[in-house]
């Protein structure tokens, strides 16, 4: 298959690309290297994929890059509420503008099969288990971004192209893209490189998942043409903030935990998922553990591969900062943007 990967120079796409050309498929990555300035991501993607630089909330270049493609993924975007709040306008666009933009130039084109990378995170807190029918309860811009854009999508693409919402966990795991923000690569370089493992809080749920089986729930999808929302992950994958510092002071040698407030007011999602719809038809899809992903992150430090995981870097919402400070990334502007922002300001006016 064609497959066009928008944002897939990132902490998932480039591991999704490197997957999905090991299977065979003819890969295009669009990405704006946001938190690497440069045109060559030559260590990033497989020799094989075709790179085509540019900015996501581009009309003309997503309509290009849709021609011919059997399937468009749009996996780009700002990650996290911290890093969303940076613009929150900025946050619109990129998460909700663009795919909106990229779904309908997918459409234009006769592509039969859109993706969007959403979140577990559109579920915000919530008592019990949550599911695929849950009703989204989004805490903030990011996960809002989210939601309006898995109920907005259907009306985009109409009937003829097949729709699939991905509900990530939290993910975790070594990429060539490295992030070290996300809860369990952030505790794991710091007890390789310091010792410590500070928590904040740790009574909060979240579920998780590793990058490697992102990519591989990615390439299910794809071939068997799954439509509608998923979460993405394993049931067993489900753990508490604590139950992450534990695995991590368990794997890594001498590490301690450094306990803080029980709860962080900055990040109040708190909800187990079932994966149970995932795990039907993909079985075992979601197999890499909590244990496996800390021992990849520790490697990396303790191996030297990483000398300092505090570099703005391997850090979404600093690294976002830098760029938005250098002038490397701004608001786009623009009808269509100026469209869509519209829409999202009215989906939530009144919320």
């Amino acid at each position: 298959m064609r497959i066009v990967l928008l944002g897939g120079a990132g902490y998932l796409g480039s591991v999704a690309s490197h997957h999905l050309v090991s299977l065979g498929h003819h890969v295009i990555v669009v990405d704006g290297l946001v938190y690497r300035r440069g045109d060559d991501p030559a260590d990033l993607l497989p020799a094989a994929a075709r790179f085509v630089p540019g900015d996501l909330r581009d009309r003309g270049l997503l309509t290009r890059v849709a021609d011919g493609a059997d399937v468009v993924v749009h996996l780009g975007g700002i990650v996290g509420e911290p890093a969303g709040r940076v613009d929150e306008r900025l946050t619109v666009e990129l998460n909700y503008a663009s795919p909106m933009i990229a779904a309908e130039a997918a459409t234009a084109a006769g592509v039969g099969h859109f993706v969007f990378f959403s979140s577990c995170s559109v579920y915000g807190m919530h008592e019990g288990t949550v599911d695929e029918e849950t009703e989204p309860s989004p805490l903030g811009v990011y996960a809002r971004t989210k939601a309006l854009a898995e109920r907005r999508l259907p009306d985009v693409l109409g009937g003829g192209t097949a729709l699939t919402c991905l509900r990530l966990a939290t993910v975790h795991g070594v990429s060539p893209r490295q992030r070290l923000d996300s809860v369990v690569n952030a505790m794991a370089s710091r007890a390789a490189s310091t010792g410590r493992i500070p928590v904040n809080g740790g009574s909060q749920r979240r579920p998780l998942v590793h990058v490697g089986d992102v990519a591989r729930v990615l390439a299910g999808v794809t071939e068997q043409r799954l439509s509608g929302a998923w979460n993405v992950g394993a049931d067993g994958e489900n753990f508490t903030i604590q139950d992450i510092a534990e695995t991590v002071a368990a794997v890594v040698p001498g590490a301690v935990i450094d306990r803080g407030p029980e709860r962080d007011e900055a990040d109040a999602r708190d909800y187990r998922t079932s994966f149970a719809r995932l795990e039907r038809v993909l079985p075992g899809v979601c197999s890499t553990t909590l244990k496996d992903g800390v021992r990849e992150i520790a490697d990396l430090v303790l191996t030297g591969r990483v000398t300092d995981p505090a570099l703005p870097q391997y850090d979404n919402h600093r690294g976002l900062i830098a760029a938005v400070t250098a002038g490397a990334l701004g608001r786009w502007g623009g009808a269509d943007c100026a469209r869509f922002t519209a829409e999202y300001d009215a989906a939530w006016s009144t919320r």
